[in-house]
């Protein structure tokens, strides 16, 4: 009896190891001050959307289905910041500014178009490929193989929220720097709250997509966003949650976070 529970110890142990293992991390020198951090995202399968029976969900994320994303690639251990946006574009769309400090707090105000020409100005330094993430890319990336209605649990209370995300009220009705929180399990921080995040995708309906590497409709009206944030209440941070704007809208709750591809 004492040798199985020995072994069923060791199993929990490597499986601990391996699933809140430090995540492979690549940094983009922007200039002598600024530095971007990417951790390493693996390929995989995950459920996306939610069941029917999740509390608190919006019909739009159903039918729930596998998908299969084929390649791994680095993901912004960080959101976008003010700094690391003036470093690149030389002005600072934000409205949330304020002392050098505030630097750190993540871009806002930012349009989907805003964000293309950013990427674009950014991949002409020959420092990488860098894109918006696929809506299945930010979801994948956000429940890191987990598949509650949180990357930490169901927390069908909110009582652990505020341990990893800035939401209303406890915000204080504003976005916050980044980094702050704990991170889920790839070593992701403000996966759920602070500032919205951009991704590619026009919203289509979860019928119409494909289960390998989807990206959504080829045309549409409204880009997509994820995470909720410092403006939302706790049910819209939930990892399933969807919402979309007009590609040429910016808010003050709306920023982005960067795929870096992995040069083959």
């Amino acid at each position: 009896m004492l040798f199985v529970q020995f072994q069923l110890f060791l199993l929990f142990a490597l499986y601990s190891c391996i699933a809140f293992a430090q995540p492979e991390i690549k940094s983009v020198q922007l200039n002598e001050n600024t530095q971007m951090d990417f951790a390493l995202v693996p390929s995989g399968k995950f459920i996306m959307g939610s069941p029917e029976d999740e509390k608190d969900r919006d019909k739009d994320e159903s039918p729930q289905r596998e998908v299969e994303i084929t390649k791994a690639f680095y993901f912004g251990v960080y959101e976008v910041t003010q700094k690391e946006w003036l470093a690149v574009m030389g002005t600072n769309p934000s409205i949330f500014q304020g002392a050098e400090e505030n630097l750190n707090n993540p871009v806002d105000m930012v349009s989907w178009n805003d964000c293309i020409e950013f990427i674009t100005i950014l991949n002409r330094k020959g420092l990488g490929k860098f894109r918006l993430p696929t809506e299945a890319e930010w979801e994948y990336s956000c429940r890191a193989s987990t598949t509650t209605r949180f990357h930490w649990g169901d927390d069908n209370d909110y009582k652990e929220l505020y341990q990893y995300g800035w939401f209303n009220p406890m915000s204080t009705a504003m976005p916050h720097p980044v980094g702050e929180k704990k991170p889920n399990q790839w070593g992701l921080y403000d996966m759920i709250g602070n500032v919205w995040e951009w991704c590619s995708d026009w919203k289509g309906d979860y019928n119409e997509l494909e289960n390998v590497d989807p990206q959504g409709p080829k045309e549409g009206t409204l880009k997509i966003f994820r995470s909720g944030s410092w403006f939302n209440l706790p049910h819209t941070l939930r990892a399933a949650n969807r919402n979309a704007h007009l590609p040429n809208e910016g808010y003050t709750n709306i920023g982005l976070r960067l795929v870096l591809e992995i040069e083959e």
